[in-house]
């Protein structure tokens, strides 16, 4: 076990020593049933309404680091017939709101072909610059498609409208202040996967301005 995965078992044990010694802590709701209390989830750096935080099929309490999933994504398949357009993960706005939107990640993605493409799966990487960690989410894009001749934008926040698919809410995007690079690999079903890096100045994730 290499020293990030030492690190973040200590934090889990510590925030679940924390919870067991305070009974009122214990006996408080655990909203996705993954075994860790809602206080403790931000303490480990995992989603309180995910019981498997990073996607890799292992419920959080069970993983030696809930927050880092190996990319599972198929690489074989023809190559990708959809490209990237506009990847955000500052300074986004929100097109159907016609206003400024509070930092996240956003991908454009461009279908140039005759058919609707489906099917989508989306691995992504963190790398804080500053402390050097990186965190790593798998995730399919259930009901995601993009239409033919057309393009739609994934984004990764609360996931709370369509096309929006939730991130951690307590990982370091949301939490550092570090500048970070983001790696991500998005798949549709029979391709080959096609990937990108963006890089995020220093900052959190800004509020809408």
């Amino acid at each position: 076990m290499d020293l990030k995965n030492k690190t973040t078992l200590a934090a889990m044990i510590l925030a679940l020593g924390m919870a067991s010694a305070v009974p009122a802590m214990a006996d408080e709701a655990d909203l996705d049933g993954d075994g860790v209390p809602n206080t403790a989830e931000p303490l480990i750096h995992t989603d309180p309404m995910n019981a498997d935080t990073d996607g890799d099929g292992l419920n959080d309490l069970a993983d030696s680091n809930p927050v880092f999933a190996e990319n599972t994504l198929a690489t074989d398949g023809a190559p990708a017939p959809f490209t990237f357009g506009e990847t955000l993960v500052e300074n986004n706005f929100d097109y159907a709101l016609n206003k400024d939107a509070s930092d996240h990640l956003e991908i454009q993605v461009m279908n140039p072909t005759a058919a609707d493409l489906t099917g989508f799966s989306i691995y992504y990487t963190i790398k804080d610059l500053d402390a050097g960690t990186t965190e790593a989410y798998l995730k399919p894009l259930d009901g995601f498609s993009v239409p033919a001749g057309g393009d739609m934008r994934i984004h990764l926040d609360t996931g709370e409208e369509a096309g929006h698919f939730r991130d951690n809410p307590n990982g370091s995007y949301a939490t550092s202040q570090a500048a970070k690079l983001l790696t991500v690999t998005l798949k549709a079903d029979g391709y080959a996967p096609l990937t990108t890096e963006i890089n995020k100045d220093a900052g959190g994730a800004e509020a809408a301005d």
